[in-house]
């Protein structure tokens, strides 16, 4: 490999500066990032990622972050992915995701206008496979996409759209494929920084440290048999009837699957390697999982948090302590975050009580 240029090497060396300082990682990443999307192959770059983020510190938030999401104890694939996606959104800083909401950007967030209605069909497909774990509807997205692609009088827009939505909702691969296919096409630098971006986590997100050990399902199964077992089977059979009423619904869309031929699923899982991957060593220790014995217990943190937040609504706070009575307390790293000594220390008090009111200047941008 190449010696990057000398300009790359500062930012590399600013980015380790950043990224020893408590919250600093997501824009120390962002400069590596930016090194990637103009040396793909700088190994430098991409280890300095991986080690920023083994900060025990983002390990810690990133855990509880998620946790008020998904249980950590929720090992269904679908779920999995979410916090893949989840952990993508956190972290990420790319400039896109913010532009989309500046008044005249309406196109960024919500596709071409030409092609607006087909994109959001390929969405919801999207988000069928990662709401409801339906990976045929993730199928039956890319056609559409592709119709749109093929028919906007801006496919680059278009592109762009597509990419972004399946980095969003942790399809790595296919926004790799979108984006890559978007850049060889037309000169789009905030693109190609993106591409670096998905390219990346596409290659890495399987050995993230605040991510629990992906599973099929099994130890969700074993939590809740111990916590509600009737709620157990009517979920099951409540996510078959949603499916059921999808295909009722939308016959055409399961016509012509666009799953692979048995013949070639064949050549294809005859071409992968043999032996199952070893799993990637964590810095957490995961084994707290499978000895949970599925009582209610200390609210973690973040739920004392809510509830003192919501303090007056006695409602609320009931919701809050009956939704997480089995979200597991995480233990904070026993050595105290390091703060930048140049930075002056946040104090959420100086935020105040925020209202409603102080939204109201806030503006999506309707305007194509």
């Amino acid at each position: 490999m190449p010696e990057i240029p000398e300009y790359a090497q500062r930012m590399l060396a600013q980015a380790r500066d950043e990224g020893q300082w408590y919250c600093g990682q997501p824009d120390a990443a962002a400069l590596c990032y930016e090194v990637l999307a103009l040396f793909p192959d700088c190994r430098e770059a991409a280890d300095l990622i991986y080690e920023l983020f083994c900060d025990e510190w983002l390990i810690y938030d990133n855990r509880n972050a998620i946790q008020q999401h998904i249980d950590e104890w929720d090992d269904r694939p679908w779920q999995h992915r979410r916090r893949m996606a989840l952990s993508f959104r956190f972290m990420s800083r790319w400039e896109g995701w913010h532009r989309e909401y500046d008044k005249g950007h309406k196109a960024e967030r919500e596709g071409p206008k030409d092609v607006r209605e087909i994109l959001h069909q390929g969405k919801d497909q999207l988000l069928s496979a990662y709401c409801l774990g339906d990976e045929e509807c993730a199928n039956f997205a890319w056609p559409l996409f592709t119709e749109a692609i093929e028919k906007s009088n801006d496919p680059h827009a278009t592109m762009l759209w597509v990419g972004k939505q399946y980095a969003d909702h942790g399809f790595f691969a296919d926004s790799v494929e979108v984006l890559a296919e978007l850049c060889s096409r037309f000169k789009d630098e905030g693109a190609k920084r993106l591409l670096a971006e998905v390219r990346w986590w596409g290659d890495n997100v399987h050995r993230l440290p605040w991510l629990p050990p992906a599973g099929d399902g099994r130890r969700y199964r074993r939590m809740m048999m111990l916590i509600d077992p009737k709620r157990y089977e009517e979920e099951e059979k409540g996510w078959e009837g949603v499916r059921e009423k999808m295909r009722a619904n939308n016959p055409h869309w399961f016509k012509n699957p666009t799953t692979l031929s048995p013949e070639m699923a064949s050549l294809v899982a005859s071409a992968l390697p043999a032996e199952t991957p070893a799993p990637v060593p964590s810095t957490v220790d995961w084994s707290f999982l499978d000895t949970d014995d599925g009582q209610p217990g200390e609210l973690p943190e973040w739920a004392k948090k809510q509830i003192k937040l919501f303090g007056r609504n006695k409602k609320m706070v009931e919701e809050i302590a009956q939704m997480h009575r089995w979200s597991r307390p995480i233990k904070p790293p026993p050595t105290p975050p390091r703060y930048d000594p140049d930075e002056p220390p946040f104090d959420p008090e100086e935020l105040g009580d925020l209202t409603l009111d102080d939204l109201e200047d806030f503006n999506l941008g309707d305007e194509e």
